[in-house]
């Protein structure tokens, strides 16, 4: 095999382990109506949304707010007969992390990173979570009902992170409930089914 060849198969190779090791996408549009009502609250909501913070990096900023939710509404404290050694936990391991931007950069990317029991293969797993529920006001969302002012966004995802770019200008939304925030909102679903706790907590950085 002449070093030709040699050196093309190689090339093959590692562009074959980079393409299964991380995947692009338009990124998933989900109902905050898919995670619960105000009503069982208790039962989904594991950690409140928190103070905003700033992000900077050379030439951009943002703001973000964060949020978690028990994706099986089993969070642990909130049933009848808790296991005690998973109070303050989901009790399945499902996780969900929800992440609430405001900016005024243009083509700003938010990483999201350190993600334990995350599947970059399952479209489901990311995007971004709009307000679509009447009887859901207390989720942290995007305001925007029917999804169509959603700018087209990227997401590439990987075996512990998932990097969502936007394009041109940050979208502004008006604000929800207090609650709900205001800003765009992104998701990102982890499964920590072996061990529960202790929680993964995610990275979060701008680019």
């Amino acid at each position: 095999m002449t070093l030709n060849r040699i050196a093309s198969k190689f090339a093959l190779i590692v562009l074959t382990v980079l393409c299964a090791a991380t995947m692009t996408s338009a990124g998933t549009i989900r109902g905050s109506s898919d995670n619960g009502e105000d009503s069982n609250a208790p039962n989904w909501l594991l950690l409140g949304r928190s103070k905003s913070i700033t992000l900077t990096v050379t030439g951009k900023k943002a703001t973000m707010t964060r949020e978690i939710i028990c994706l099986s509404q089993d969070v642990e404290n909130a049933f009848s007969s808790p296991t005690l050694t998973l109070s303050g936990g989901c009790d399945t391991g499902d996780y969900m992390y929800l992440f609430q931007f405001q900016s005024t950069s243009v083509n700003l990317g938010v990483s999201i990173g350190k993600l334990s029991g995350f599947d970059p293969t399952n479209l489901s797993n990311f995007g971004v979570m709009i307000c679509d529920s009447p009887t859901n006001t207390i989720e942290m969302c995007t305001n925007d009902p029917t999804g169509t002012h959603i700018p087209s966004f990227t997401a590439v995802a990987a075996k512990t992170s998932v990097t969502f770019t936007v394009p041109n200008t940050f979208p502004t939304y008006p604000a929800g409930t207090a609650q709900q925030g205001q800003g765009l909102t992104f998701f990102v679903i982890t499964s920590q089914k072996a061990a529960p706790l202790p929680i993964s907590l995610p990275s979060v950085g701008i680019r």
